[in-house]
Order: structure tokens, then sequence, then C-alpha cells
């Protein structure tokens, strides 16, 4: 099957679609699908490490991550590519794509399949150039949608009625193998930012944005035994445009009486050693009005070096972390039910080694392949 799949997210780009693509593709390569993944260039000549890096065709376009001001161009570009690339089935990877392609739908019928995370569909009712597009029902266009978790698949389908359950497939998502490898300098990432050998890590690798419940990680921090903060560390990975948050973080992190670090971007090598020295790895959740973690692929790369995590019963978290299983799950912002997790965890090596165990022989059943298998076919 010849694929062209269109994304505003892709490798470079970090983050959870660009993951998704990424790793799709490769999957879907494996099982014999031509592939063309249509792609920004971020500012960057990509051709070198594109063609050494992936064994299927990537084209770039001369843009950087999508904004609203880019909208004409991504119209033109949907239709062109959509008309004269020739393929059996084109994927629309992300919202953007998705409402371009509903949008020309209007005038000239593009058969397209497209993948649906969470947070696109709370945004759709409320979304400005869906509105001026007039296709706030995006998503009932596609012949075919992808959901990442069961989790989707259901808000998906309350929200859209009409979308007939049928066309709505469940593809869970994959963990790269080499996630699941020993870190080449398991140390060296630890001592770089200052943490003795001797000290604990709790690790969050998520954007700073209000949803990933690094606030509710850094009050129940607080509310810790002054026992336990005396050896313990919570590494934050990733950065952020909102200031007032990042100020507010930064204030309950100079009074929760541990040590933190905010590591802002780091590379995927220095993101294995943390991994691999992390005794938690720490994302519970919190509500949030228009966005919402559909599945949660860190969960799965911090499981794949065996650590257990703490999330919340919120989204889709709960189908990549079970409970007393792989981890503990909390209510969403509730900092003393994540104090309560986090001691036990810290105090119970047993424990922690149990369902860091499960976790990560439950992480070897993710895998892109299957995810391109339940997406493309065979």
């Amino acid at each position: 099957m010849r694929v062209l799949m269109m994304t505003h997210e892709f490798p470079p780009c970090r983050g959870g679609i660009g993951t998704y693509a990424s790793g799709l593709a490769k999957g879907a390569h494996e099982l014999g699908h031509e592939l063309t993944v249509v792609a920004p260039d971020f500012g960057h000549d990509l051709a070198e490490s594109d063609r050494d890096g992936y064994p299927f065709e990537v084209i770039r376009h001369h843009s950087g991550e999508y904004s609203w001001k880019r909208l004409p161009a991504l119209i033109w570009r949907t239709w062109r590519w959509s008309r004269f690339r020739k393929c059996d089935l084109l994927h629309a990877v992300d919202s953007a794509y998705v409402m371009s392609l509903a949008f020309l739908n209007k005038f000239s019928k593009i058969p397209f399949v497209a993948t649906a995370y969470g947070s696109d569909v709370l945004a759709m009712p409320s979304s400005t150039q869906a509105k001026w597009l007039m296709v706030r029902r995006m998503f009932e266009v596609p012949g075919r949608i992808f959901a990442i978790s069961g989790f989707t698949r259901d808000l998906l389908l309350s929200r859209c009625p009409s979308i007939s359950p049928g066309r709505v497939r469940v593809t869970p998502l994959g963990i790269d193998e080499r996630w699941f490898d020993p870190p080449a300098s398991p140390d060296e990432v630890p001592g770089r930012l200052g943490i003795p050998k001797e000290g604990r890590i709790i690790l969050t690798v998520a954007r700073l944005d209000e949803r990933k419940g690094h606030r509710t990680t850094l009050k129940g921090i607080a509310r810790l035994d002054a026992s336990l903060k005396r050896d313990l560390w919570y590494v934050v990975v990733g950065g952020c445009a909102n200031t007032p948050y990042v100020r507010e973080l930064r204030n309950l992190a100079a009074e929760c009486g541990a040590n933190v670090k905010f590591a802002g971007d780091v590379t995927d090598e220095d993101l294995h050693a943390l991994y691999a020295a992390a005794s938690v790895y720490a994302m519970p959740g919190e509500e949030h009005p228009g966005k919402v973690e559909g599945f949660g692929l860190a969960y799965l790369e911090a499981a794949a070096q065996g650590v257990p995590s703490i999330a919340s019963r919120l989204g889709g978290a709960p189908e990549a972390v079970l409970h007393e299983e792989t981890g503990l799950l909390i209510e969403p912002g509730d900092d003393e039910s994540f104090c309560r997790a986090l001691t036990v965890l810290l105090r119970d090596e047993d424990l922690r080694r149990r369902l860091g165990n499960k976790a990560r022989e439950r992480a070897k059943s993710f895998n892109w392949r299957r995810c391109a298998e339940l997406t493309y076919g065979k």
C-alpha cells in the first residue's frame, strides 16, 4: 500500500504527535508499505539526516510548527499533495491537516483517514480556524479515524454522535526498542546535574503545561516527611512558553524542601540516562478545560527502564499505567494522595521493583509494527 502521511509534527520536532508519526511510519515500512511523509523543515536543511535516518521518503516544506498564520499555505499544500501525489491512502496525522482536508472536501471529494488524540477532539467546538472554514465537525469527514486509546475513542464518539462506532479504531501506540537498552553512560547525566549517586530521582518528562501535573507533584513533595526529602531530587525535563506557570512552579520548587532541577529540553541520550536513574516517574495529570492526556507515551518510556509511574485517573493515563500493577493512580490534582503514593514507593523498595518489572514487561507489548498493522493492515 502506498501511504501519504501529512503531519506538522515530525522529528526533529519533539512531542507526542511527532513520535507517533515517525514510529508509525517505521512500523508501516517494516510491514512492506510504501511511505511518504510530508512534514516541515523547521528552518533547517534536513535532506541528509532524512536520507540517512529513515527508510522511507520524507518531503520537507519550508515551515515550522503550525500556527493560524500558516493556514492559507496549509490548505494550498494539502490540496497540491492530495491531488498530485499518487497514493492508496492519505493519512492526516494531526488536526491541522484534518481541518484542511475537511474544508477541501466541500469542493472536491478527497478520501482520507485521520488520527485523534484527545485534546484535538476537545478543541473542535471552540476552534476559531475551524469556525472560519465551517468545519467544526471535521472528524465526521474522514473515512476512518484511528484513536490512540479507548478513552480517545469514547471521547470522540460522545462529542460526535453522528460518527458510526465502526469507523473508529483504537490503535495502541508503540515504543522504540532502544528505550529498553541500558544507557551508554548511566551516571554521567545525573552527575552533570549535580545529583550525587545516593540521590533518588523523581522524574517528569513533559512540556511545562498546566495539565501535566508538575504542580501536583511539587505540592505533594512538599508534604513528604523530612527524612524522605533529604536525598530526593525532582528532575523536570521539558520546555515551556507559559511564563506565569513556570514562575508558579519555580516558587513551589523553592518552597517544597527538596532538590528540584528544571533541566529544560535534553537529548534522547540524556533522557535515556535519566529514565534509567529514576526511582519514580511522576506525571499526575490535572483537569484542564481544553486539554487532556489521550494516553501518555512517556509512561511507557519510563517503564522500559523498569520505572513505576504515578499518574492520575484522568484521560487515557489509566490505560498506560495500571493501578497497583505498573504504578499507582491518584485523583487529579490531589497532592495529598500523591504524597501518600510517593511515600509508599520510596519506602517500599520491593514494591517499587515489582511494579517496575511489571511495567517493563507490559511496555514490551506496545510496538509500532503492531500499531501500523492495526492502522494500515499487513
